[in-house]
């Protein structure tokens, strides 16, 4: 079955979104995305533009929407990984967090990240 040409943006975020909390930025790569989305190179960096461009869309789409998994799961990752070598998905974090750190983001985050480890609720 050859790969698809077009695709619902919002399905193929989601599916990307997913990818990038499992195996994180630095692990993730474009074969992956490929694989797991079933689409043409050429679509997604016409579409995206670069990978980067793709975990910046599904970042954005995340902090936009209701899904608390992928939201704290891309914020985690992008944190970790990309805001150090990336000023523009540092701004979109860092704007995202002054709207929020009035919501005990700080340990909301640790819990996340504890989750995110598989040590949450480990008898450590």
């Amino acid at each position: 079955m050859g790969k698809r040409k077009t695709f619902n943006t919002e399905e193929v975020l989601l599916q990307i979104g997913y990818l990038f909390i499992e195996k994180g930025y630095n692990g993730t790569s474009i074969g992956d995305i490929v694989d797991k989305t079933g689409l043409l190179r050429g679509s997604l960096y016409s579409t995206f533009g670069s990978k980067q461009g793709m975990f910046i869309s599904v970042l954005k789409l995340s902090l936009r929407g209701d899904n608390e998994q992928l939201k704290w799961g891309l914020l985690i990752v992008a944190m970790l990984e990309v805001t150090p070598r990336s000023q523009k998905v540092y701004n979109i974090v860092q704007t995202w967090y002054l709207e929020h750190q009035n919501e005990n983001v700080a340990e909301k985050i640790g819990s996340e990240l504890l989750k995110h480890s598989g040590l949450e609720g480990s008898n450590i």
